[in-house]
């Protein structure tokens, strides 16, 4: 069975920007991957991540001959990203209601697990999704993740206490680069 990668949105973006320090170590991952030498997931969110993200990228290179309308730049990274092989992505799930003090609120049950992760962790809000999203893929949609990849220095830092929480050990694209994979 392939190893299960849950990939942050930051991998996905180091592969499309040269600039990052780990932008080979992500290109390389990303290619097994669509290789179909890695199976890989990661949270809905990333799409509109990456949409913002590169949305918000256009201004350095606005003005260049040829440059492309801010919406076809981010539409095209959208398609590119949604279009990876072997690349799935894991919806918010289905609303749950949780009592707060003695107030009954419903909310998607990803928002409830990142509640939860966020009072234990203290990391950001679109982490603890992500980190939600990965947990939920094993609980709820039976998607055993072995590693959460990531480059974000705030869960790799808390990678002990997180990797007790959402059940998956977190690791960078280097990490895992230096395993070998069978075909």
């Amino acid at each position: 069975m392939k190893m299960l990668l849950y990939l942050d949105t930051n991998i996905i973006l180091a592969r499309y920007a040269p600039d990052e320090p780990q932008h080979e170590e992500a290109k390389n991952l990303l290619v097994k991957i669509e290789e179909g030498k890695l199976a890989s997931v990661t949270s809905i969110l990333t799409l509109i991540e990456v949409v913002s993200t590169t949305s918000r990228a256009y201004n350095r290179f606005k003005g260049e001959p040829e440059s492309m309308k801010r919406e076809e730049v981010a539409g095209a990274f959208l398609r590119r990203v949604s279009n990876t092989q072997n690349l799935g992505f894991i919806p918010t799930g289905g609303e749950v209601s949780i009592d707060i003090e003695e107030q009954k609120v419903k909310l998607p049950a990803l928002f409830a697990v990142a509640l939860e992760i966020g009072s234990k962790t203290g990391v950001k809000t679109l982490d603890n999704i992500h980190l939600a999203s990965a947990h939920i893929a094993s609980r709820i949609y039976g998607q055993k993740i072995d590693y959460f990849i990531t480059l974000d220095e705030d869960i790799l830092k808390h990678k002990e206490e997180i990797k007790n929480l959402i059940e998956v050990k977190i690791a960078t694209p280097s990490e895992i680069s230096e395993m070998t994979f069978d075909s």
